[in-house]
């Protein structure tokens, strides 16, 4: 087995960390919202989450494009599935809720480290993000164990809408 066929055969234990931190992050970020003394730890929380859950969905990124071309999902090169109703599809919207989270918790990253004076709290910018990570996070987490066979997939994730209606 090649070493790349190893790494990437390891994407299912390695999306657990990103997944984890960011369906955690919105509790810190919504407790450091308030203002006042003590709320350094929680930026420290905050932003502790925000780099464990970028670095990791970076490495997440990287096995799960290593996955889908050693199993032949992806083409050689090709960094964006065909999208035709069916697993495709579904693999599609698996691979685009992983970029999007990514992109997202950078800019959750970013949002964490704009100055700020001692006293006051992490800001409603840093909430938005992390709750949308947190949802994209989550849909593609629920679309990869479909691809895995843990549950059916509803018919909503089987194609396109409007995908079955012909002109």
């Amino acid at each position: 087995m090649h070493w790349t066929v190893w790494i990437a055969s390891k994407h299912a234990l390695l999306v657990h960390l990103p997944i984890a931190a960011a369906l955690m992050i919105p509790f810190p970020v919504l407790a450091a919202q308030r203002g006042g003394r003590g709320i350094r730890p929680w930026w420290t929380t905050c932003r502790f989450l925000a780099w464990v859950g970028f670095l990791g969905s970076l490495l997440a990124l990287a096995t799960g494009l290593a996955l889908a071309r050693s199993q032949g999902i992806l083409a050689t090169g090709a960094l964006w599935a065909t999208a035709p109703p069916g697993r495709a599809y579904l693999f599609r919207i698996h691979e685009l809720g992983g970029a999007v989270a990514l992109v997202l918790a950078g800019l959750c990253l970013k949002s964490l480290y704009r100055s700020r004076q001692e006293h006051q709290g992490i800001g409603i910018p840093a909430l938005l993000l992390a709750l949308a990570w947190c949802a994209v996070a989550f849909l593609s987490a629920y679309t990869g164990s479909i691809l895995v066979g843990q549950r059916n997939a509803p018919a909503l994730l089987q194609a396109p809408p409007g995908a079955g209606t012909q002109p």
